[in-house]
């Protein structure tokens, strides 16, 4: 058990979908008002302990179930390729989803103070997004199995992550956090359906029936396009002074496109990176516009 191995585990690769989900939360908090740096802090804190441990359940639960197997085109795994023990990959499952528990009660208890009602929806908004982050491929009917999972990713990634940022901020919400909640949640879910594509015989031969899978590959391409059509679509409508510039995260974005419509297999890792730094600098460009 190695570093390397840990990070292999964490996928460092999916957590700007997590930081773009959160700044652009805050941006629309700025906008609306200000922004306050511990609640910031906070929930960043939060997002990024439920994407790892998220990360950590499905290594080990695709593990498990032989989904990731030695002719997977992406990354290594780390229980699949004997790098980590389930024993051990289940501590870490339980050490970071502990974590994630203490730093989400820190931040309702910076942000809400002694409102029992806002405490109790953001309770119960915390325990399904741990059980969101488990479920994915843990379980006797994993979600993610059945094709669920861009829904939730939207969910999570969107409303969920950026309303939940403003409204710790503010206590109420706007037409911007709606349509950088829709921003974020589609740019996150195009990374999701290229992770899909690129497995989808290897999924197929698992039984994991991903959307992806569904569609087919000349219909999971369109819905690529159009995910992505509809997400900048969505991010022009709250662009404004320096956010303009979130435009030049359409030359990675366009990269990683391409790459999707004419290329299978290894090679769309790199269209995975691509939309990850893509999707982090669209966001984070239009919520320095908002809060400038």
């Amino acid at each position: 058990m190695s570093l390397h191995s840990w990070l292999l585990a964490i996928r460092l690769k999916t957590l700007p979908l997590t930081l773009a989900a959160i700044l652009l939360g805050a941006g629309s908090a700025a906008k609306a008002g200000s922004v306050n740096g511990l609640v910031l802090l906070l929930a960043l804190t939060t997002a990024l302990l439920l994407q790892i441990l998220s990360n950590l359940a499905n290594d080990y639960g695709d593990g498990v179930r032989g989904t990731d197997s030695g002719a997977r085109t992406g990354p290594t795994r780390v229980l699949a390729s004997g790098q980590v023990s389930a024993v051990q990959l289940q501590g870490a499952i339980k050490g970071v989803g502990l974590l994630a528990v203490v730093s989400g009660l820190l931040l309702l208890w910076q942000a809400l103070g002694s409102n029992i009602s806002a405490w109790l929806g953001f309770i119960t908004l915390g325990a399904l997004a741990l059980l969101a982050a488990l479920g994915y491929t843990l379980g006797s009917r994993p979600y993610g199995y059945l094709g669920l999972g861009d829904i939730a990713v939207f969910i999570f990634f969107g409303p969920v992550a950026v309303l939940g940022t403003h409204y710790l901020m503010q206590h109420q919400l706007s037409t911007t956090a709606y349509w950088a909640a829709l921003t974020s949640g589609l740019l996150s879910v195009t990374v999701l359906n290229i992770n899909n594509i690129r497995d989808l015989e290897a999924d197929g031969v698992a039984g994991k029936r991903t959307l992806a899978l569904r569609l087919g590959l000349a219909g999971a391409r369109l819905y690529q396009l159009l995910l992505l059509a509809v997400a900048v679509l969505a991010g022009s409508q709250i662009m404004q002074g320096v956010g303009f510039l979130s435009l030049l995260a359409l030359w990675p974005l366009s990269k990683a496109v391409r790459l999707v419509l004419t290329q299978r297999g290894h090679v769309l890792n790199q269209a995975l990176a691509l939309t990850a730094r893509g999707a982090l600098l669209f966001c984070g460009l239009l919520a320095l516009g908002l809060a400038w």
